[in-house]
């Protein structure tokens, strides 16, 4: 019986040291995340604005702005409107993606850039792939010039061999946060 005792004292005292070791891990990762959010934030920021600017390269400023849940950007050349910059999200084979997708006032697409994604490498990642010579993605440049209501894989764009599910994600994404921004907007 002294031996279980024992036993009992052993488990309670490396139950507490374990549970030390992961408060302090839990502290450190905490105090880490608070360091390097304002960072984190600041550098998607600074890509947001890069996109923007590249999207539209004739406005002068956008304001950032809201309507039922879809955040989005007006393109401003001096006081007037010259399109949209409205953010979109969707599910791709390998998790979220982030995009921002320029407009003008009808729905016509003025380029598409993407934010962050998580595709596979080298296959889904392929949707941002730059190729040497070129200054944008080869896939999104397929969206430019046509209206964003009716882009659709098959029909007038063509899907990256062997990502198909990040091709028809972007589309599919691009397609249905338009038309609701548009809607929204009663447009």
């Amino acid at each position: 019986m002294v031996w279980l005792e024992e036993e009992m004292k052993e488990l309670i005292k490396f139950g507490l040291i374990l549970g030390i070791i992961c408060l302090v891990a839990t502290l450190v990762l905490a105090v880490t995340y608070e360091v390097t959010k304002p960072k984190i934030e600041a550098q998607s920021k600074r890509g947001e604005n890069a996109a923007l600017k590249e999207i539209m390269p004739d406005a002068a400023s956008f304001n950032e702005k809201e309507i039922g849940g879809i955040k989005y950007f007006e393109a401003l050349k001096g006081k007037t409107i010259i399109g949209y910059c409205v953010t979109v999200v969707g599910e791709g084979y390998g998790g979220y993606m982030h995009l921002i997708v320029g407009i003008d006032q009808v729905g016509v697409i003025k380029g598409v850039r993407v934010l962050d994604h998580q595709e596979t490498p080298g296959l889904g990642s392929q949707i941002s792939e730059v190729k040497p010579g070129e200054k944008d993605p080869g896939f999104l440049r397929q969206f430019i010039g046509k209206s964003a209501r009716t882009v659709e894989v098959g029909k007038n764009i063509d899907t990256i061999t062997g990502a198909t599910i990040s091709s028809k994600a972007v589309t599919s994404a691009v397609n249905k946060t338009v038309n609701e921004f548009l809607a929204k907007m009663k447009r």
